[in-house]
């Protein structure tokens, strides 16, 4: 029973301090506000948050789930989107990763993009592992984590 509350205070005493640092957001940038709707009007979930004077708006479009990060000025800083089909890959990395990992099955992919570069870290596995493969847009792979399972 003490355990549970513990538990149960911890917890709270957690949000709070999350709540403490999360700051407001101001009055979004009408301008950027509607330059978002007309770029991505399928849009749902739309959540807009403020942090260190970045704007931020997470959302989700056709079982996409992505966040993008503006400036004050409303320009784009990077994006980040989740998302399990893998045919929303680029073709040469689907190829590629069909070719060097023909037993692996991909389950979840986290693509990552900024001005300059866009990378792709996917999840695979097989029987007996998970991998994380790093995908540039030229195409190089790089296994950046491995993980056997464990028998049960």
């Amino acid at each position: 029973m003490k355990t549970r509350i513990f538990s149960t205070v911890g917890l709270f005493l957690l949000c709070f301090q999350l709540a403490a640092f999360a700051k407001p957001v101001k009055e979004v940038n009408e301008k950027l506000v509607k330059s978002f709707q007309a770029a991505f009007p399928d849009a749902s979930q739309v959540n807009w948050r403020e942090q260190q004077d970045h704007y931020f708006v997470r959302f989700t479009q056709a079982s996409v789930i992505s966040e993008i990060e503006y400036d004050q000025q409303g320009d784009f800083v990077n994006s980040i989107r989740y998302y399990k089909d893998a045919s929303l890959l680029p073709l040469n990395i689907s190829w590629k990763l069909h070719k060097k990992f023909a037993d692996k099955i991909i389950f979840a992919v986290t693509e990552s993009s900024s001005p300059a570069e866009t990378i792709y870290y996917v999840k695979m596995e097989d029987e007996k592992s998970f991998i994380t493969v790093e995908a540039t847009e030229g195409g190089s792979l790089n296994v950046t984590e491995k993980v056997i399972k464990q028998n049960e």
